[in-house]
């Protein structure tokens, strides 16, 4: 228990991440990383979606676990929140990335609604860090991390022939963060 309350952060991202290069490997042919999304490998009707789903599910358990070890406050409210939205991600499905299924329009609205406050949340657990830090280096570093990541997830509004890149992009960023600059 005390690995988890001390290293929860790492932890799920290395699990997370091998979940999904793991979901990558057996991912079908047509399943493009350039332009599909992580959330396409979770998929409504997609026959192997439970791969991704069990990585949501498991990202979002340890963060939360971990915060709680840690003792909730104020300052990891936002990444608690993203935390549960990711494991929601996990539960509601987005819509399949093929055609000529039928799928539920319902599930991947909540699964969009989740995942964008997955963002919002996590953007602003970053902008927390610099409010609470009192090293002026590492407020600037929190900050450049913001701007990282408000950016990419701009770019990913705007690059639709490269979205799968720009979340890519943004997972990598956002987890070089999360593993070495947040203090919850």
């Amino acid at each position: 228990m005390e690995y988890l309350k001390l290293h929860y952060n790492s932890l799920a991202t290395v699990i997370f991440v091998f979940i999904i290069v793991i979901a990558h490997i057996v991912s079908p042919d047509f399943y493009d990383f350039t332009q599909n999304t992580i959330s396409d490998l979770g998929a409504q009707a997609y026959d192997r979606k439970a791969i991704m789903q069990t990585g949501f599910l498991i990202f979002g358990m340890i963060v939360v676990s971990g915060i709680f070890l840690n003792g909730f406050s104020l300052r990891t409210l936002p990444v608690l929140i993203y935390a549960l939205s990711v494991a929601m991600t996990g539960i509601f499905c987005t819509k399949p990335f093929f055609s000529g299924v039928s799928f539920s329009e319902t599930h991947a609205s909540v699964h969009a609604f989740f995942a964008q406050l997955a963002g919002v949340a996590f953007s602003t657990g970053i902008l927390v860090q610099v409010f609470y830090e009192a090293e002026r280096s590492l407020k600037t570093i929190h900050f450049v991390f913001f701007l990282l990541v408000i950016g990419l997830s701009a770019s990913f509004g705007l690059l639709q022939n490269y979205q799968g890149i720009a979340q890519r992009l943004l997972y990598f960023v956002s987890f070089i963060w999360f593993v070495r600059f947040y203090k919850g």
